[in-house]
Order: structure tokens, then sequence, then C-alpha cells
């Protein structure tokens, strides 16, 4: 053949990817390609579970949810599959809508499939054995995924899964939560063996808990020594545990595990040694057991797994029809669990394995993981010199704390124009009022620490340190003595920012809001910052994402109460999407929306169907007594109070209350209003022996802030207080931007620091009377020093000093 000829027809084509020397006939995006190149950490994911897991939309949710949890641990997320015939590795938002659209015919993609699929153009979601394909050829080591393929039952069938010759064959790490159940586990390790994998199961904290504490500290000081006679022991006494691998959807298969990795690293050096040191072509197994909390039992699942497959033997389902078939029936046997259960897994294998990937990249000599959180000696090397006092010598950390703060920071702008009306698409005269460090998140933290310098907090939130906006806010915080243990940095973003303008006399006539970092706080920061400061509080706000949020509520208990600040109408309905308890289970101590977010808030609870919860939402509002006969003496008390019928007539009070079961504590915001508190109390009998049933006011003569209040009874002693604050005189209103958020912050200072103003919050007793009137006296105080100042947090909040 013709030299000529046959250079062109080996040209490669125009979507094909070079990495690392090597030929990729597909289409690489280009966040995963520099990643790659730069030996930075990036974590593979199937797209089987898009395309043939899941129904829309959860399949979608599930698919942005997992790569936002990869982002949020440190690593790029590469989603792959096949978009009309291309092989694609790191999918866009637009090819992810479209391998989960239902009206598209997507396929399901096996090492097998390939040629066919890209010679007629298909569209499709791919297994595990064509993901560690397509990753190995970009240069990904990590892979993450759900359950593992295998063995068939009966094992005489000879039905071995793909994923196994491929894991022989193909040198990628897959971390999953071990063989599915339904498999005949002893014979899938006995292949894998045969084929050179390395099977090694993780020993999670649940399992670390069950070693003896002296072992416990044994370990850990072991684990720091890079000794072949410590190391041999760590191995040795994992060996004598005999730990099995997980099955799946439940911790413990009975089969036993050839291997452990009790940290990333101990995983990250398996792949490295054998993958780049001893230049073996095989991949490797990281089994995760399933968190304890969404796991199903073992006993449970075999019982279920054994009725699916009489039932398969019964109706000649075999072959490649069988593992579908197993996992319908056992969707169906365990009512949907075992969905849910899987969609947790992918989840906790996407965490993990992004760890690994850091681990992995630092073993390759990679750049500094997306995710750094910024310790002391950090911000003393910083130069930053804006004035007042450098970093190095105003930075501040602790080691326990009442509160934290989990939100926004942001260096904000704001404006004010001359005119009266605002001019639209026109350039208006005005002023820059203001210019400096703000954000829902930071202006809270500050105010507490402004209002209380004794008791600090720790704002938990994430910057970008390496930009202008990132360097302002360091700054800040090592000038104001805030604690910056909690600062993480993201140099994939940018540091938020808000610019907002004020007509000409203080009102916020329009803002824009670039606050997309608070999205990507990582969660595994967040615990690990919680689980060290062990706060009483912790306060979050709007911004952040709903899985962080999901993670803190999973992290309250009797120990730790949440307060929720809801930001705005447009943020705050993504607390909705929670999966929250009932009182008296709810660990929300306090939530401050507007009348505004409170309707939101509804509108959302609704929608998400948390109002038809007969059992658990309407057995609550049952026993505080919200009744016909409750709605009628709050009707009587309107021809009094203009405002109660005002909130009726809104719609107010019967939103706050249907919202009660889930936050026993709402504190409404409303302006020139005032402050309206609804709560849940276990006092019913003696606040309503102490408050007159005609005139709405305390019997014995006690000197309040309040103007009105009303108690319903219920059932044990249960019942709703309303009581209304009237809003505090301003000599002048310069800003309002702040105000809820020195509100909130002194709020947070006198709960967390004080368990009596806790206990007072829910009571009319006199023994409490004094705390609960300083507390909402001081918190409108510190509202109002807001107001007047051209700072969002005025230095003149009054301190209890």
């Amino acid at each position: 053949m013709n030299r000529g000829i046959l250079l062109k027809l080996c040209k490669p084509a125009p979507n094909r990817s070079v990495l690392y020397g090597r030929r990729f006939f597909g289409h690489v995006s280009e966040e995963v390609r520099q990643a790659v190149s730069e030996n930075s950490p990036v974590v593979a994911l199937e797209s089987t579970i898009i395309t043939h897991g899941l129904p829309y939309p959860e399949n979608l949710e599930m698919a942005k949810s997992v790569e936002s949890i990869i982002r949020e641990s440190g690593a790029i997320p590469a989603t792959i599959g096949f978009v009309k015939g291309v092989p694609t590795v790191g999918v866009s938002d637009d090819d992810l809508i479209l391998l989960g659209q239902p009206e598209v015919h997507n396929v399901k993609i096996s090492r097998r499939d390939i040629p066919n699929v890209m010679a007629r153009k298909l569209t499709g979601g791919t297994t595990i054995a064509s993901t560690m394909m397509l990753a190995n050829n970009a240069g990904i080591d990590i892979f993450s995924t759900g359950g593992l393929g295998g063995v068939s039952r009966p094992w005489s069938l000879f039905d071995v899964s793909a994923d196994l010759e491929e894991l022989g064959q193909t040198p990628v790490a897959v971390v999953c939560s071990g063989p599915k159940s339904i498999l005949d586990i002893q014979r899938t390790m006995e292949y894998l063996e045969t084929k050179g994998v390395p099977v090694s199961t993780y020993i999670d904290e649940a399992m670390k808990q069950k070693i003896p504490y002296e072992r416990q500290q044994r370990l850990n000081k072991l684990s720091e020594s890079t000794s072949e006679k410590d190391l041999n022991e760590i191995n040795h006494f994992w060996e004598l545990q005999q730990i099995n691998v997980p099955g799946f959807y439940v911790r413990d298969s009975g089969v036993r595990s050839p291997f452990v990795w009790e940290n990333p690293e101990v995983a990250a050096n398996m792949i490295f040694y054998g993958k780049y040191n001893m230049n073996m072509k095989n991949g490797y197994v990281f089994c995760a057991p399933a968190p304890l909390d969404v796991a199903l039992e073992k006993s449970v699942m075999d019982k279920v797994i054994d009725e699916a497959l009489y039932i398969a033997d019964e109706k000649n389902i075999n072959g490649k029809n069988l593992t579908p078939f197993l996992l319908k029936t056992l969707y169906e046997k365990t009512y949907g669990e075992s969905a849910k259960c899987n969609v947790e897994f992918v989840k906790n294998n996407a965490r993990l394995g992004a760890k690994i990937a850091n681990a992995l990249s630092l073993l390759k000599g990679g750049k500094r993981s997306q995710a750094q959180p910024i310790f002391e000696p950090k911000i003393k090397r910083e130069k930053v010199e804006i004035g007042g006092k450098g970093p190095e010598e105003n930075v501040q950390t602790t080691d326990k704390v009442n509160a934290v703060v989990v939100g926004s920071v942001a260096l904000d702008t704001m404006c004010q124009i001359k005119n009266k009306k605002l001019l639209l698409k026109d350039s208006n005269p005005g002023k820059i009022v203001q210019s400096g460090v703000g954000g829902v998140g930071f202006n809270v933290a500050y105010a507490a620490t402004v209002y209380d310098p004794s008791s600090p907090i720790i704002l938990i939130t994430a910057i970008n340190e390496t930009d202008h906006a990132g360097l302002v806010v360091l700054q800040k915080l090592c000038n104001a003595s805030m604690p910056v243990d909690g600062l993480v940095s993201l140099p994939g973003c940018s540091t938020a920012q808000y610019i907002s303008m004020h007509d000409s006399v203080g009102n916020l006539a329009i803002a824009c809001a670039d606050m997309e970092i608070v999205e990507h706080i990582p969660i595994d920061h967040v615990t690990k910052v919680i689980r060290k400061y062990e706060p009483k509080i912790v306060l979050f706000d709007a911004n952040i994402s709903t899985e962080l949020m999901q993670s803190i509520l999973n992290q309250a208990n009797g120990n730790m109460n949440l307060i929720f600040e809801p930001t705005s109408g447009v943020k705050c309905s993504k607390i909705g999407q929670l999966d929250l308890p009932v009182f008296p289970l709810s660990p929300f101590e306090l939530v401050t929306p507007t009348v505004e977010e409170l309707s939101v808030i509804f509108e959302a609870f609704s929608q998400q169907g948390k109002f038809d919860d007969i059992d658990n939402w309407f057995s609550v509002l049952d026993s505080i007594g919200i009744d016909s006969e409750f709605r009628e003496r709050l009707t009587q008390a309107s021809h009094k109070y203009p405002l109660i019928e005002q909130y009726l007539v809104k719609g107010v009070y019967q939103q706050a209350f249907q919202l009660l079961p889930y936050f026993p504590v709402l504190l409404i915001k409303d302006g020139a209003n005032g402050l309206m508190l609804i709560e849940i109390t276990k006092e019913a009998k003696e606040a309503a022996e102490n408050v007159s049933k005609y005139n709405y006011k305390f019997v014995d003569g006690r000197p309040t802030g309040s103007d009105f209040v009303f108690v319903g009874e219920g059932r044990h002693n249960l019942g709703v207080i309303v009581q209304h604050f009237p809003a505090h005189h301003a000599d002048e209103i310069v800003n309002v931007t702040g105000a809820g958020d020195c509100l909130a912050g002194c709020l947070l200072s006198e709960l967390s620091s004080n368990n009596s103003t806790s206990e007072a919050l829910r009571s009319l007793s006199i023994n409490s009377h004094n705390l609960r009137e300083m507390m909402f006296h001081n918190a409108q105080e510190c509202a109002i020093s807001s107001i007047q100042s051209p700072e969002a947090v005025s230095p003149q909040i009054r301190s209890r000093e």
C-alpha cells in the first residue's frame, strides 16, 4: 500500500485525545485532561447507574451529588459514558442529561459492546468493565462505584461477570461495597485470586470502635512509622481479626478478606507499588463496608435472596436476565430500601475513592489537592499587608468552642444611589458606601465574636486564598482575632463576592451574589472540625449545599443542637429536601426566617410531602393542641391586636404551626413589625397560668419587652407559645443588610454560652424570665446597631461585659 495513503488512514480522528503518550479514541474533558497531566487526583464514575440503575430524575440528582462529593473531597470527578458513539471521559452536564433522560434509548455497554456502540453511534452507560477500560486509557487510577459483579448463583452455571475479567487485565483500582449479595461471593473471591487481583476491606470507624482503646492507641502510633517491624505488627494484628469482605447491601458477607486497609494512604501505597513500581497489569478491589445507618441486616437479605433465587429457578430465569431479575425482586421485597442503600453506598465509596486519589496523587508527585484546610502555619506564610497587623501576628487557634458557624463569607461592596428612583439599564449616580468582608456565615460569626469576645466562634467556610478577595477575607479574620481553623481553600473556585445597590434611604434595591464556592465546602472538612471542637450549637446558613446540610443534621445529637439561618427566599427552600426528624427528636434549637422566607420554606415542605406524615408530623400537631379551638382563640385575640389579624390573613401563623413539629422554635423576623416567637413548650400548664386569657399579658405584671403572649395547651403538658416583641427604635437607618445576621449572632452567643439561656428560650417561668427577656432585648439592640451603621456588623454591638 502507498505510504501516503497508509499515513492518512492511520491519522488520529479529530476527537481523539492524547494522554501520557497513549492515543485515546474519544473525548476527555479539559478539566480531566489537565488533572491527569498534572498527576492531580481524579476519580472515575460509571454511568449504568444513571442509564439503568435509577429512575428519572433521581438518577441525575444522584450523579450530580456524587460528583459534588468528589469535588468536596478534593478530587476531580470523571463520569464516563458513550455519547452518540463517542467514548467520553468527564461528561458535560448536557451529556449527563442525555444519559439520564428516559425518552432516550440508552444501552448498557460492557467491553464487548464497545465496537458496536461506536459503529452505530449509540448512547449509553458504561459498566464496571468498560469504565475501567476507558479510565485506564485516559490515565485515571481510581474508580468508585456501588457493588462489584462476580460469579452468579448457582456457580455451576459458570456465569462470570466481565467485571472480574477486566480486573485481571486492567490496572485500575475499584472502590466498591464488595460483590453484590445476590452473587456467590466465596467463588467470586477465588476467581479474583486466580486472576491475581488483591481484594482489601476498609477498617472503618465502626470496626475500630470495637478494638480496645489501648490497642487503638498502639495502632495509631505504629501507623506513623515506616519501619519494617512496626508495619509487620500492624499487618499481623489485622490478620488475627479475620475481617470479612462486605456483601454490598450488608457489612459482612461471611467470606474472609485477603487484605485490609485502615486508611487511604495504605490503599494508595498498594496501588503505587503494584502499578508503578512493579508494573503489574491487574486491577485492585478496595471494599468499603456500608455505613451502619444504611446497611441492611444480613439475615434479612439472605432470606430475601433465597426467595428470589427460588422464584427465578421456578420461572427458568438465568443468564444475563438473572441479575436484573434478582435486583428487581430485592427492591420489591425490601420496599425500595435496597435502591436507597445503593445510592448511599455509591456516595460513601466516592468519598473514600477521592481520599485514595489524593493520597496517590502525592505519591506520584502531583499538585496540591483541590481542597486544603488552611492551618496556622499556612496563614503565617501569607504576605498580606493591607493595613493593620499582618496575619502572622493576629492569627487565632483554639481547642474547644461553644459554637460553630457553617456558611458563606464574601467580599461585599455596597452602593447607594442618590436619586429616589433606581434607573434600570442606565448608570445611577451614587457612591460606594461600604466595601468589606461579609456573607451571612461571616456576619453571624463576627457579630457573635464582637458581642462576646471571650467565647470564640469557629467559622467554617471556603475561600480561594490566592485571589484578592480571599486575601482580604484572611486579613479581616486575623484582624478580628477570629479563629481560622475552619477555613478551607478551594483553588478551583473564586472567593465569593456580593455587590448590592441600595436606594437613597438605604433599602436594598438589587444585588448580585457569586456564592458558588460556598456550595463546594467539603463535607469531610466540616465533619472533622465539628468533631474536633465539639460545639454545643452549630448554626448554618442556606448558602451551603443540601448534602452538607444533611451531613450536619446527621451529626447533631443530644450534646449538639442546630440553628438554621434561612438567608434568602431563593435559597431557603433547599431545607425542605432534608430528611428531618420531628419533635422531640428535632435537633433544631432555633430557626430564624423572615415572613417571606417562612412562606417559601412552608411551600417547599408541602411539595416534599412533609405534611403528609400522619404517624409522626400530625401526631405532634395533635399533642401540642393545634386544633379548631386553638385557632378560634387566636382569632378572638386578633380583635385586640391587629398584627395577629394581619398574620392570620397572610397565613403566617398557619404556616408556622405546621412547621413546628420540624422546627420547635421559630423566631420570625418582620422588619418594623419586630419579632414573632412561635414555639413548642413542654411546660404548657405553667405557661398558661402565667398569662391572662383575656388581655394576653403576664398576670403577675412582670416587666417585659413583649406586647402580647398567647399560650395554647395540648396533651402531656405540651403546648404552643406565641409571643411578640415590637421592634426597637432606630434613630436613623443607614442600611439593613446585616440586621438579621447581627440578631442571629447575638442569639447564637447567648444560647451557646449559657445552658440556662437555652432552657429559658422554651419557658415562661418566673425563674427563666430575666434571661429570656435579656436575650431578646440584646438581640434587637444588636440589630439596631447594625441598622445605624454603614458596616453590616457594627463595632458598637453591645457586649455583655
